[in-house]
């Protein structure tokens, strides 16, 4: 069942309920009012027998067809010694105790083979008198109250149905617009879909962040597009290098020992870029994203681990000045940035001199003597593969600076790359400090 037709049934159960409630509220009242006026009518009838007062002897006239009254006379022995009722009425223990309480009376309903009576029981001395008024004219009136509210009721439930429909319509256009915009998504795989709905209430803000999610996975699968494509081109260099030397090794037996070694050494240093490059792609197409949960560490130890470690594979000074600088975050990840931040400052530093890292309040900055930055490109560099003119040669994906961006601006901060004063460039990340 559709969510508009839930909502008209349930508008019209509500609606048919309450008014089901209201009109046998009604209905009670009414019945109870006109009761009440037929007992009006009898207590008057007690009054003038009691201004009577009925001998043994006294007899009962005739019930006439315009009377509306009926009586009867019972005796002590409870018999009936007269009755103008259809049929004699069965006298009940609680009539009979009022024999002897003059004035005392009671109330009842009698079914008779002429329809109901209300009779009034009324206790005389010796006897007991029982005076009754038909209720067929009242219950005519009863039965024509609740044919019309049964009426009433089901003019209700429709309409009520009716208009549950036209609300139901107005307030699931935009859910059935939202459902058909991700049936399309589904069936298409486009995501150029958009429900452009807009208001403040829940569907609106659902219809707008189902528009704000669409745009976000068109952006991803961009990404992933552009990150496939570039990734396809930067494979093809050492891949091509990979097979032009292994073809070598295989035309030419009869290479010399010290070319047969330069060519394995190539296969190596091919290999290890081909790696270096795959890490890197796998790293920048996961966006670095892992299970470690967040907690507080010092940057400038996992700064002079990384300098360390990286003294010893390049060969080469690593000068490094720190402030304990205490950041919340995913240490693996800060930790992949810095050796980014490292290995690119040693691939493109061929000076040999030494290279220089600083961490300071949450700041890490890395800085070398290489061929700088162009200009205009110093938030270029940080773009997934760019790599400027001067760096197509040399070794790198291009990948490693965007790893960098990447990872800093997940915790909170960003990177920045500027020009170092006397030639090369300086670049770092900025981590919002632990201390606020």
């Amino acid at each position: 069942m559709s969510l508009r037709w839930k909502i008209a049934l349930a508008m019209a159960a509500i609606v048919s309920v309450a008014t089901v409630a209201l009109g046998a509220a009604s209905y009670q009242s009414a019945r109870d009012r006109l009761l009440a006026e037929v007992d009006e009518s009898l207590v008057e009838v007690q009054r003038a027998i009691l201004d009577r007062r009925l001998g043994p002897d006294t007899q009962l006239p005739e019930r006439g067809p315009l009377s509306e009254l009926a009586a009867q006379i019972v005796g002590r022995d409870g018999e009936v010694r007269q009755t103008t009722f259809p049929e004699p009425i069965e006298v009940e223990l609680d009539e009979l105790a009022l024999i002897g309480r003059a004035g005392a009376s009671t109330f009842r309903t009698v079914d008779t083979s002429e329809g109901e009576y209300r009779v009034r029981s009324i206790g005389l001395q010796s006897r007991l008198v029982q005076v009754g008024r038909p209720l067929a004219e009242t219950n005519r009136v009863l039965a024509a109250l609740r044919n019309r509210t049964l009426l009433l009721v089901a003019f209700v439930a429709l309409g009520a149905m009716l208009a549950g429909l036209w609300i139901a319509n107005r307030v699931t256009a935009s859910l059935r617009r939202l459902t058909t915009a991700a049936e399309r998504v589904e069936t298409t795989g486009s995501l150029d879909v958009r429900v452009h709905e807009r208001g403040d209430d829940e569907v609106g803000r659902l219809s707008a962040a189902f528009d704000r999610m669409l745009d976000a996975l068109a952006r991803s699968r961009e990404q992933q597009r552009r990150l496939v494509q570039d990734a396809g081109h930067e494979l093809r260099t050492p891949l091509t290098s990979l097979r032009t030397n292994l073809d070598t090794l295989r035309r030419f037996p009869d290479l010399s020992a010290d070319q047969r070694d330069a060519i394995v050494a190539d296969l190596h240093a091919e290999t290890e870029e081909l790696t270096t490059l795959v890490d890197e792609v796998v790293t920048a197409a996961s966006g670095e994203s892992s299970d470690e949960p967040a907690r507080s560490f010092d940057l400038a130890v996992v700064a002079l681990e990384l300098a360390a470690r990286f003294e010893r594979r390049f060969e080469r000074r690593i000068d490094v000045r720190v402030e304990p600088s205490s950041v919340v975050g995913q240490r693996s990840g800060v930790a992949r940035a810095i050796s980014c931040l490292l290995d690119n400052a040693c691939k493109f530093d061929t000076t040999g001199g030494p290279i220089e890292v600083v961490v300071r309040d949450g700041v890490v900055s890395v800085s070398d003597r290489g061929p700088g930055i162009p200009e205009g490109e110093h938030d270029r560099v940080f773009e997934r593969f760019h790599r400027s003119d001067e760096a197509r040669a040399m070794p790198g994906s291009g990948l490693g600076l965007s790893i960098v961006r990447e990872v800093a601006r997940r915790h909170g901060g960003d990177a920045f790359a500027v020009d170092r004063d006397g030639g090369g460039a300086t670049v770092g990340f900025r981590l919002p400090s632990a201390s606020g």
